[in-house]
């Protein structure tokens, strides 16, 4: 809780699906012997939605609405004013979670983020801007199919970019920690990018694993267990 991990958010999901169910208002749809996921209609995931953005405005004052709308609709989701446009991507993005293990308020670093919009209006809005910018580029990346090694290199490659960009407009707003600093500096010793997630302040630190570190994690953990079964095994008649 309170890691950038949208834990209220779930919460509020959770809770507001439980009771509009129990009410009757939306009607859930699969089976009921408990082998399935209870399934809602769109119209009612957006209730569910809706109502979990008040619980949500209770617990952080002023959120954006993408913590609670990713709970309940799932998958990738670029949002912006309100707008939820579902990205399609055949290529899983990796990313290392790392939890600084210091809390944070989400509630006041918004707050703390619009005092200084309000004190630096014009280099904040072009912030913001950069920040937008960022995010449209990404969300095209995304859904851009690989199919190759070269190709998904490429690809991974623009998105490292982009979050380290990101991040830098991130330190820019005031929201990030000396914690999420060292997290930056210890991963940049592997050529790997960083960024904070959530409020920041603190929290955990997203870091984007590219296939070809995945693909030496997977061949390393392969022939450790390949060495412990040999060694490990006993022929008696041999």
């Amino acid at each position: 809780m309170g890691a950038g991990l949208g834990s209220s958010a779930a919460f509020s999901v959770s809770l507001s699906g439980a009771l509009l169910t129990a009410a009757g208002v939306v009607c859930a749809e699969g089976a009921v012997d408990g082998t399935e996921w209870r399934l809602l209609g769109k119209d009612h995931l957006e209730l569910v939605n809706t109502w979990a953005f008040q619980g949500e405005k209770i617990i952080h004052g002023k959120p954006s609405g993408i913590d609670n709308a990713v709970s309940t609709f799932g998958s990738m989701i670029k949002f912006k004013k309100g707008e939820l446009t579902n990205l399609k991507s055949g290529n899983p993005v990796k990313m290392l979670i790392t939890d600084t293990r210091v809390g944070r308020n989400t509630k006041a670093l918004v707050a703390g983020v619009s005092e200084r919009a309000s004190r630096h209006p014009d280099a904040m809005a072009s912030v913001f801007h950069a920040v937008n910018t960022i995010s449209e580029e990404l969300s095209s990346i995304v859904e851009l199919a690989a199919t190759d090694e070269i190709a998904m290199t490429s690809k991974e490659e623009k998105l490292a970019e982009l979050m380290e960009m990101n991040q830098g407009l991130l330190q820019c707003m005031g929201v990030s920690h000396s914690s999420i600093e060292t997290v930056l500096r210890s991963t940049l010793k592997y050529n790997l990018v960083s960024k904070l997630t959530g409020a920041g302040g603190g929290g955990c630190v997203l870091t984007l694993i590219p296939t070809r570190i995945l693909l030496y994690l997977i061949t390393c953990v392969a022939f450790i267990s390949l060495k412990y079964l040999r060694s490990s095994i006993s022929f008696p008649f041999s």
